[in-house]
């Protein structure tokens, strides 16, 4: 059942005084500028407000406004007002890891009694930023979250901010963004990168091209791997050879218009390591079009091990993504982090090749 508004207002204002958003003494906003901010009626914000009075939060001064108490500023107990409800903040549902992710989530919240609220930003920081102010409106009490275009400043730093003040611990999973303390559950997409570069090498690969996300700091870390495994190895990456993307222009890349360009692009390369299954596909229809086969004429790779990966239209060699255990890792870390608000974990997990028939061996 969800929880009434009223409640959520309330959790919210018990948070901004926990953190110290509002301090003793410190006016809160009138009961017009919270049913604006919130969209609720004015008969839940007096709602809300009396119950805080009542629990001697805040204190109403006829004329004046609502302040906070002296008292009780600054020591409202995170854990006598839990509401036992966890935030999920993901970039998208349906594409192929996620509903293994949310699927190892709920099974480890659900042993500890937990209910989470799902919210998707479909890799849009304007998106990701009303996600993130509903949850931290709504009381929740700590936060999973895949952050978005995590290979760029994010611009919503100051409500990620919010959240630490508030004592809210967050598990990033997939990416993280630059210079956060915050914990995070990852796959060490630079070793994967590697992996996949070295098997390409022993089978006789020296022309190694690439297409990458740019946006994303996955995209970043595996094309870093691939620059180590070819450095490892004294080769060298041709900047011709490497294509990258970005969310917003994805879609333009394989439309069809521009398999020319990739053609060209990939005309010197042997193999090509590709962002992900899904990336790596779709290279392959443009092949496919263009009258190639793979592996005979060029030899591809991804990330992931999806369902792409492993259909016998594709065949691809790939590495893994555990998704269920990286869902379930994340929410196993961020009960520890609820139990211990100064406990912290970074957790890279290691990959392993998945060897099908997409590599041709040049030896």
């Amino acid at each position: 059942m969800a929880q009434p508004k009223y409640q959520l207002l309330q959790q919210w204002l018990r948070d901004q005084i926990n953190s110290g958003e509002y301090t003793a003494n410190q006016q809160i906003p009138t009961e017009l500028e919270l049913a604006e901010q919130f969209g609720y009626s004015r008969q839940t914000i007096r709602q809300a407000i009396s119950g805080l009075e009542q629990e001697g939060l805040l204190k109403r001064t006829p004329g004046r406004g609502t302040f906070v108490c002296q008292q009780n500023a600054g020591r409202v107990n995170r854990s006598e007002s839990r509401t036992r409800r966890v935030g999920v903040l993901t970039t998208y549902l349906d594409d192929y890891i996620f509903p293994g992710i949310i699927n190892g989530i709920e099974r480890v919240l659900s042993r500890h009694d937990y209910l989470f609220t799902l919210g998707l930003t479909h890799n849009k920081t304007l998106n990701e930023a009303t996600a993130l102010q509903k949850l931290l409106a709504a009381g929740v009490d700590g936060l999973i979250i895949e952050g978005t275009k995590t290979a760029l400043p994010t611009p919503n730093e100051g409500i990620l901010q919010s959240f630490r003040d508030a004592g809210i611990p967050m598990v990033f999973i997939n990416g993280c963004y630059d210079g956060a303390n915050d914990s995070y559950v990852l796959t060490d997409d630079v070793q994967s990168g590697e992996l996949l570069t070295q098997h390409l090498i022993d089978r006789g690969h020296t022309q190694i091209g690439g297409i990458f996300k740019s946006d994303d700091i996955q995209g970043v870390k595996r094309y870093e791997g691939v620059v180590k495994g070819m450095q490892k190895n004294d080769g060298h990456i041709k900047d011709d050879c490497i294509l990258w993307y970005t969310t917003e222009d994805v879609r333009y890349l394989f439309e069809g218009s521009m398999d020319e360009m990739i053609l060209k692009r990939l005309a010197d390369s042997t193999a090509v390591v590709c962002y992900n299954d899904e990336i790596a596909a779709k290279l392959i229809d443009v092949l496919r079009r263009a009258g190639k086969r793979v592996p005979d004429d060029l030899s591809v790779v991804g990330f992931d091990n999806s369902p792409f990966a492993g259909s016998q239209l594709y065949n691809l060699t790939t590495v893994t993504y555990p998704a269920a255990d990286i869902g379930e890792t994340a929410a196993n870390v961020l009960m520890r982090c609820l139990e211990d608000p100064e406990h912290r974990e970074h957790i890279k997990i290691k990959p392993n090749i998945v060897e099908r028939g997409s590599v041709r061996c040049l030896k």
